[in-house]
Order: structure tokens, then C-alpha cells, then sequence
């Protein structure tokens, strides 16, 4: 089945650690702070390549990071052993293959930039490994009065020294367009001067592939910290790292979450913990007058070097929870979808002022020369809804319907706007 409109007559860190060794005056600086060498450097317990990032600060009107190449990166044990970075793309610094950092050796990071400027960490010790017991969800109000879903994380450890806790998540859950169509755009034909006898053409077909149901992944971005220090255990319980409302949109159908649990050590988190309050301010220097954030990496040869950032060694442990929101609000309304998709339009095919006369054998086209309709095919902006039955109608003032099809913003009737429609490998239905 295909359906045509024809006119035959004749449109490319993570979290960024900022850990500065050094006092600074807040009225320099972002002159002091400009070209510092920031480091994000977390590495776990997992067997896994493990990665480093380098970059320099920039300016605040400067558009993308600026990503320090060719720098000599390793991690030295206690024994000299030493374990090498390779630079596998500007600013990324991976080891060659999978390796596993033991909790009872001490290691330090060693870098060396292009301008002969070395950088050394303090000496850390990989913590003990502490494993999350379980993850779990409740309905609940939260502080703000909104009724929605917590994530809850429960830990045991028999250890007598309190512990330190750094958590991240991934979340994926389904996406249903509301709209879905099976036919979508086929032939969009932008010919201005009807070479082909055609003219412009937009038509329908039916889909090639599944634009109904697809996944979407979203991680953390904050910095989520617990400790055990002020409770009477060495145990967290019912600890909540993440909560959705129920106006987010993640919980409508069926979600899950990968929590991943960092255990690291009372200084880790006294970095982290100052980190958190200056990033959340308005800007990351509005508060410099609150005390020197400091980071565990130095500057060995040089008066002038700046570094900022954390070398962090933590134990990891993780949990998936899977849920549907049934399970926890049966026979309610659904949160709203990501979009707003009740408002049904359709765009013209032929512009506003659109007139074409044929002169000597060639078209010549007046007022507008794009087509709406076709421009925000294009684009990616409009999904097909269904035809017009209206089209070329004249209302009373006189005006033709100028529109062929009804049409919705993509995200409406093409769920591969905010996800995959492929379910991931660990997807489990009910």
C-alpha cells in the first residue's frame, strides 16, 4: 500500500572532579584557574579496562573541553609494580586489558604531560569489599509532598570503623509512543523545478521496523554519598539513592535500575562531599570563600602547575531491581508521556504566497520557496499521523485546507526518538 501527494502543474566528566592542591584568591580566579590540568581518575576493584580521563580547565565562554593528549599515565603499587595507560582517544586513558587492583596493596598515580610537568598522587589503599545486600522499591512521599517510587539500598559489613559510600545508577525503562502509526514517510521529494515530471511529493508506506515499543538508558549525573559514621550500625538500610515522581515518565511501564555501590575511603568522601556543595551552587566559584577544595594529586616539578581532581580507589559491588507501575499504583493513570502529543497538526505542503509561473521552459516560484510540510520531515520534527480528510477543502473565508496529512511532533508516533527499540540483553519481562 502506498499513498502519494504530488503537485503535477508544475529539504551533530561524567561528573568533572575538581580538586585543587593549592589556596587561591576569589578575585583571580579564573585567571589562576585557566589551563589547570583536571583529572578524573576512578578506579575500582572489578576486573575490567580500566579508564582515566585528562582534560584542561577553559574559559567559560569556550565551547567544549580541552582534552590533554600525549600524556605518560601508570598506577605504581607498593611493590613498584606498574600498570600503564595507553591514550585511545584525546584526553582517554585506558589500560590494554582487563586488570584487578588487590585491597592489600597501596598504589599511586603517575602522570607526566607533553610540557615535562609531573603529577603524583598520595599513596591510597583499596578499601575492603562491601556488598549490597538488596534493592528495593516503595511507594512513598518524599520531603517536597511528591508521591512517587523511592530506591532503596540495604549493606551489611562487620567491620568497627564506619564505612564510606559513593553510589551511581543506570535506569532503562520503556517507551510506548502514544500515536504509533504503521506507516511512515517514504518519498520526500524536494524538486523545485519538476526535472522529474514529479514535482515536490511526500508519500506514506509501511514501516520497516518497530517504532512502538522501545528502551531508553539514563544515568545518574549527582553525586550520591552515605556513611555508617552517625548511625549505631555498621549498616545501611533503606538508604535512597534515587526517587521518581509519579509525573516521571521512567515508571509508566516497566523500569529497572542498576545500582552501583563505590566503597571508599573517609578522605574519598570528604573530597566528594565538598565537590557536591560547590557544584551544586549556581556556579562552581560562587562559594570558593567556603575553604580550599582539595584533592589528593600534586604538582612535583613545577611552581606554576595547577591539578585538580581525585585519584580514587574504591571496592564495588551492584544490584538490579526490576518493577512495573502496576505493581505499585494499580488501575491509576499513567504518568504523563515525555512530550505533549494531544495537539494533532498538520503543516502545508505548499508555502504562504506560493506561485510558479512557467517561463521559457522553467519554473519560476514567488513568496516562500520551502515547504513547511516538507521541511519538518526533514528535520525530524513531524511523525504521520493519519491523512487529512479535509485536504483542498474551502472554508468559509474562501481558504483551501492546504495540508495532506495530520501530523504530531516524531517523539509521539516514533518511540526510536528516546530509545532503542531492541531489548537490552538483560531486559526481563514478567
Amino acid at each position: 500500500m502506498k499513498k502519494k501527494i504530488k503537485w503535477l502543474s508544475l529539504l551533530c566528566l561524567s561528573p568533572v572532579f575538581f580538586g585543587c592542591v593549592e589556596e587561591f584568591e576569589p578575585e583571580n580566579i579564573t585567571e589562576v584557574l585557566e589551563g589547570a590540568l583536571v583529572v578524573d581518575a576512578r578506579i575500582s576493584d572489578q576486573n575490567m579496562q580500566h579508564t582515566i580521563f585528562l582534560t584542561r580547565t577553559f574559559p567559560f565562554e569556550a565551547a567544549m573541553p580541552i582534552q590533554e593528549s600525549g600524556a605518560q599515565v601508570n598506577i605504581l603499587d607498593d611493590l613498584g609494580n606498574s600498570i600503564n595507560f595507553s591514550e585511545t582517544a584525546p584526553g582517554t586513558y585506558n589500560t590494554s586489558s582487563a586488570i584487578t587492583l588487590q585491597h592489600n596493596r597501596a598504589y599511586t598515580l603517575e602522570i607526566t604531560t607533553v610540557d615535562g610537568v609531573r603529577y603524583s598522587s598520595n599513596a591510597e589503599a583499596m578499601p575492603s569489599r562491601v556488598e549490597v545486600a538488596e534493592v528495593h522499591a516503595e511507594r512513598r512521599v518524599n520531603s517536597s509532598e511528591t508521591e512517587g517510587i523511592a530506591i532503596l539500598v540495604d549493606n551489611q559489613d562487620n567491620a568497627s570503623q564506619p564505612n564510606y559510600f559513593r553510589y551511581e545508577y543506570d535506569e532503562t525503562y520503556k517507551v510506548v509512543a502514544p500515536d504509533f502509526n504503521p506507516f511512515t514517510w517514504d518519498v520526500i521529494d524536494y524538486d523545485f523545478f519538476c526535472e522529474d515530471d514529479d514535482g515536490w511529493e511526500v508519500t506514506v508506506a509501511p514501516r520497516g521496523e518497530d517504532a512502538n515499543i522501545c528502551f531508553a538508558n539514563e544515568k545518574s549525573n549527582d553525586i550520591i554519598l552515605a556513611t555508617t559514621a552517625n548511625l549505631t550500625s555498621n549498616n545501611l538500610d533503606d538508604y535512597e539513592v534515587r526517587f521518581l515522581g509519579t509525573d516521571n515518565y521512567a515508571i509508566s511501564h516497566r523500569y529497572s535500575i542498576l545500582v552501583k555501590q563505590y566503597h571508599h575511603d573517609i578522605n574519598a568522601a570528604s573530597f566528594f562531599n565538598s565537590l557536591n556543595d560547590f557544584s551544586s551552587s549556581e556556579s562552581i566559584f560562587s562559594n570558593v570563600q567556603t575553604g580550599q577544595l582539595e584533592g589528593n594529586i600534586n604538582v612535583e616539578n613545577s611552581d606554576v602547575a595547577i591539578v585538580f581532581g581525585y585519584f580514587e580507589l574504591s571496592s564495588y559491588s551492584e544490584k538490579r531491581l526490576f518493577f512495573n507501575y502496576e505493581d505499585f499504583f494499580p488501575n491509576e493513570p499513567l504518568p504523563p508521556y515525555i512530550i505533549n502529543c494531544d495537539f494533532t497538526s498538520g503543516p502545508e505542503l505548499y508555502p504562504e504566497g506560493f506561485h510558479a509561473t512557467v517561463i521559457d521552459g522553467k519554473v519560476v516560484i514567488d513568496g516562500t520557496s520551502n515547504s513547511p510540510l516538507i521541511d519538518g520531515i526533514l528535520a525530524g520534527l513531524l511523525g504521520y499521523v493519519g491523512d487529512n480528510e479535509n485536504y483542498l477543502e474551502v472554508d468559509e473565508a474562501g481558504e483551501a485546507d492546504g495540508s495532506p496529512f495530520l501530523t504530531k511532533a516524531l517523539g509521539c508516533v516514533d518511540c526510536r526518538v528516546y530509545g532503542n527499540n531492541t531489548p537490552p540483553d538483560f531486559w526481563i519481562e514478567e
